[in-house]
């Protein structure tokens, strides 16, 4: 029974979707002419944007002319710089990568505790093998 109801709810939910899906012609000319206004003076900004952009461009196109070597000789700089930023970025990039290096060859995974050895003994026995380096005189300096 709940269910006829619920049909017969939709139904009629349907039938007034229709209803207000027809538009009358008033409403369709007073659209129009509102899609018109807006369409139209975006339009005219549109133009009013590509003409200024045109005049500029003619206006500055003898100043860019003039000042091109020292434009030149400014982008050099600006790649420049980036070329340097680049590099810094390298050497940060390289230096963290030996240090993540480092760090596993040092402890690996057992500074984490997931291993199973005694790190400090391990530590140790490094800083032994380094002493021992050292006092013979490292490289033969």
């Amino acid at each position: 029974m709940e269910g006829r109801h619920q049909q017969q709810g939709l139904g009629q939910a349907r039938g007034q979707g229709r209803h207000q899906q027809q538009a009358s012609g008033t409403m369709v000319i007073v659209a129009s002419v509102i899609a018109l206004a807006i369409g139209g003076s975006l339009l005219g900004l549109m133009g009013l944007s590509f003409l200024a952009s045109l005049t500029l461009l003619l206006v500055s196109s003898p100043l860019l002319l003039i000042f091109s070597p020292l434009l030149f000789f400014a982008s050099l700089v600006f790649v420049g710089s980036l070329v340097g930023f680049a590099a810094a970025a390298t050497m940060a990039l390289t230096g963290v990568s030996a240090l993540g290096w480092i760090f596993q060859e040092v402890g690996g995974q057992r500074l984490r505790g997931f291993g199973g050895g005694d790190m400090a003994s391990r530590v140790k026995e490094q800083s032994k093998d380094w002493g021992r380096y050292l006092q013979q005189g490292g490289m033969g300096i």
